[in-house]
């Protein structure tokens, strides 16, 4: 007995899914586009971390590497080498205390020496703590006052030439003195005779933001060692 061949109604319908295999399929998809969008969204908020990280670090790294070139070209006198238009190196008994100062006065080099000078571009910086000018900002400005015109007029104290704001949302800036054995809080050329051997600068800045937008308090430390000493020798001259 011969059967009959299926029809193309019978072919179509064996080719078919079921329902619960469109239903089963549509969960493995829906589970596979849940897995996908949760690693997406894992990148995207690991890229703004690091980038919003990044921000911040830059300008507090500028504001470091402005401190130690500053610190690094230190020029100092003392009574036995007493030059003109550099002097001491003093934490204490500032000669023209600014509001908001902050850390020693001190004379650097920010030029190149050329044949005709022992030292290029002299003058005198001190560093400032001042209100911020940005309101939604936390903690205060750090301000770098450049003093160019060394020679005093009237005998009136230098004022500076120059302000200019290196840092915003600092909490606390602090200047600690290395003479070789321990660390000091002050320093004074006039008295201790000589520069310390190391600087430290020590920055804390102020949280910033609030909620999931908020930016933890982050401390950076900065280790300056002094090269230049100042001789303490009177030499006399041969007969």
């Amino acid at each position: 007995m011969k059967t009959a061949p299926p029809t193309p109604a019978a072919f179509r319908a064996a080719a078919a899914f079921t329902l619960i295999e469109l239903l089963l399929a549509l969960s493995i998809m829906s589970m596979i586009l849940a897995a996908m969008s949760g690693v997406l969204y894992l990148a995207f908020h690991l890229q703004s971390t690091i980038t919003n990280t990044l921000e911040e670090s830059m300008p507090v790294e500028q504001a470091l590497l402005g401190i130690q070139r500053d610190l690094s070209c230190i020029v100092c006198n003392n009574a036995s080498n007493n030059v003109m238009l550099i002097g001491s190196f003093q934490s204490i008994n500032q000669t023209n205390l600014l509001q908001g100062q902050i850390g020693p006065d001190f004379y650097t080099t920010g030029g190149e020496p050329d044949g005709m000078v022992p030292w290029g571009d002299i003058q005198k910086v001190d560093y400032l703590l001042a209100s911020s000018t940005n309101r939604s900002t936390q903690g205060r400005d750090l301000v770098r006052a450049v003093t160019r015109n060394l020679l005093p007029i009237n005998n009136m104290p230098t004022t500076p030439d120059r302000k200019q704001v290196i840092l915003s949302g600092v909490q606390e800036l602090k200047f600690t003195y290395y003479d070789g054995t321990s660390w000091e809080n002050n320093w004074d050329s006039t008295q201790q005779t000589n520069l310390p051997s190391g600087i430290k600068v020590t920055i804390q800045m102020a949280a910033q933001g609030y909620g999931r937008s908020a930016v933890a308090a982050r401390s950076y430390e900065l280790y300056i060692p002094v090269d230049v000493q100042m001789s303490t020798n009177i030499t006399s001259a041969m007969p």
